[in-house]
């Protein structure tokens, strides 16, 4: 047999996945805001950077364009010489200085001889002094001593002059870019030219300047929010800036591992934060489930209880109001299964005495037809006779008295068949008054009301005459003389039948009136305790009920028999 998953579990498991699949949604959405987060502060970090650097080489660039000018300007063909050993011996970035005539004619050359006409003044380098632009940057090379150099020529027109300087990266440019300008040390810039050439970096100086390599997109001016792969192989973030109008690219960037440090401890303690509550949410998940099923599991115990015979057994309550509500219904089901099986007891006893009672009344019925028919023939002999004869009718009454009793108890062990009919109102209430004349000693008025117009009644002809009956004598005999007694039909709210028989009488006392209808239960001293039983078996029979109600005076019976279709 398949093993069932008991509410219990049931329970802590779904309230643990809705309370844990929200908490995973907000941990996931909050890490990604975290990580967007902390890459777009990065980023900005490493742009502020970046332009801070790139303002610090372009004053670089500046000083050295001006420094070239100023040395132009101020130069003539015998100090010429003098002025630019001075410039070189002040700033160590120059490699050489050269000074060329408007037909670029040498003028004078000052520094390192590494470098010829040829070499200095590229044709695309040369055609754009001769253009006038006023600063003019060479693409970079490699020097002799593996370092990487760039040229810078300026035109002065008014002089008729160029001048070409050869910069040595290293020596300025190197450490502006080295400079750090956060706490964060590990934050590398460097520069590279849109052709996919590396310029510059303490970390990727032995990069051959002439070999081109593969720039990420990062390199290219495009700015993201994701991290990318280095030159260095590793995983870095990163901003870059252009270096207008020399085609350079300024990078900055950081490992990652180092960018997402803060996430990392942010991920390790939302872990611990997402665990503990966990736990919360086991642990009140656990106590929410057991309180749930706390009662079902003491009601299983109490059914348990009560088919091992304990029948007076009953819930106890409990404090939650559902909890409360199905402790009561279950206890209000129980006192109703123990008054229904009383009631069973019972029907099954007055079955056996109602088959009893008609065997017996069945064996009793001609001896009592042979006493009856002696005490006649008796009192006709002594009719004569004062005190025979009084004697002859006191049996007679007895005889008849037995005759009565015999014959209710007959009817009330008797099955009853229905043999329902549409029975004109009319009619029935003849029937009634007839039955009315011939026991009325008491000169007791009968009136009748068709209150609801009731034209027919569908009922068994036979049993509800003989049970209408009985509520009217009762009301008669109950009523004082010269009063009166009444008859009503008439339909309720819902469309039912109501029959009323009211009297004048002294009304039911309480504590008789739960009794009212038990067989064998009478207050009159010639009652058989039978005639209210059998009215209502014959009311149930026909699907109805009876009731009575105290009024002032009397007391008023109500029959209320089921609506069975527009019937008037």
């Amino acid at each position: 047999m398949k093993k069932r998953r008991s509410i219990a579990s049931s329970i802590l498991f779904w309230m643990i996945l809705v309370a844990i699949t929200p908490l995973l949604i907000m941990s996931f959405q909050g890490y990604h805001c975290a990580r967007q987060a902390v890459l777009q502060l990065k980023q900005d970090h490493l742009e502020s950077i970046s332009e801070a650097k790139r303002r610090s080489i372009m004053t670089w660039l500046d000083e050295r364009t001006r420094e070239l000018r100023n040395h132009t300007m101020r130069a003539d063909e015998t100090a010429c010489s003098c002025g630019a050993e001075e410039l070189l011996h002040v700033n160590p970035a120059y490699e050489s200085i050269t000074l060329y005539s408007n037909n670029w004619d040498r003028i004078s050359y000052v520094g390192a001889e590494n470098h010829n006409d040829e070499k200095l003044l590229p044709p695309a380098f040369q055609q754009a002094l001769e253009a006038g632009e006023a600063t003019v940057v060479s693409q970079p090379h490699l020097h002799g001593n593996g370092l990487i150099g760039i040229h810078i020529g300026v035109s002065v027109p008014q002089y008729n002059r160029y001048a070409v300087a050869v910069l040595d990266l290293s020596s300025t440019l190197y450490p502006l870019l080295a400079e750090p300008l956060s706490t964060d040390q590990n934050i590398h810039s460097f520069i590279a030219t849109s052709d996919g050439k590396l310029l510059s970096s303490q970390t990727y100086r032995s990069q051959n300047v002439d070999t081109k390599i593969n720039l990420p997109e990062m390199y290219k001016g495009v700015s993201r929010l994701t991290p990318y792969t280095g030159l260095s192989g590793e995983s870095v973030v990163g901003a870059s800036l252009r270096l207008d109008p020399f085609g350079w690219i300024l990078v900055s960037e950081t490992p990652t591992r180092d960018a997402f440090a803060w996430i990392s401890i942010l991920r390790e303690r939302a872990a611990k934060t997402g665990l503990v509550s966990l736990v919360i949410v086991v642990l009140f998940a656990g106590q929410s489930a057991r309180r749930l099923t706390r009662p079902l599991r003491h009601m299983a115990e109490v059914a348990l209880r009560i088919s091992e015979g304990h029948y007076t057994t009953r819930m106890k309550h409990f404090s939650g109001r559902e909890h409360a509500e199905v402790a009561e219904a279950f206890n209000r089901m129980l006192d109703e299964i123990d008054r229904t099986q009383a009631k069973l007891a019972q029907a099954a006893a007055l079955s056996a005495i109602g088959a009893l009672s008609a065997s017996i009344v069945h064996e009793m019925r001609n001896p009592l037809a042979a006493i009856k028919m002696n005490i006649e023939v008796l009192q006709h002999a002594t009719q004569d006779d004062p005190i025979h004869r009084e004697l002859g009718e006191i049996a007679s009454e007895q005889v008849l008295r037995l005759e009565v009793m015999l014959e209710d108890l007959l009817q009330y062990g008797r099955k009853l068949e229905l043999k329902k009919t549409a029975v004109p109102v009319t009619n029935f209430m003849q029937e009634i008054e007839t039955c009315i004349r011939r026991g009325n000693e008491q000169k007791v008025a009968f009136t009748f009301h068709n209150a609801g117009q009731i034209d027919t009644l569908p009922i068994d002809h036979e049993q509800m005459l003989r049970a209408v009956s009985n509520l009217v004598d009762n009301a008669i005999q109950a009523s004082p003389d010269e009063s009166s007694v009444a008859l009503t039909l008439k339909r309720s709210s819902s469309k039912e039948l109501l029959i009323e028989v009211s009297d004048r009488g002294s009304g039911i006392p309480e504590r008789i009136a739960e009794k009212l209808f038990e067989p064998f239960f009478t207050t009159k001293k010639k009652g058989t305790g039978l005639g209210l039983a059998n009215v209502k078996k014959i009311v149930e029979l026909h699907g109805g009920c009876i009731d009575f109600r105290n009024t002032n005076p009397g007391a008023t019976f109500t029959i209320t028999l089921p609506n069975e279709g527009n019937q008037t």
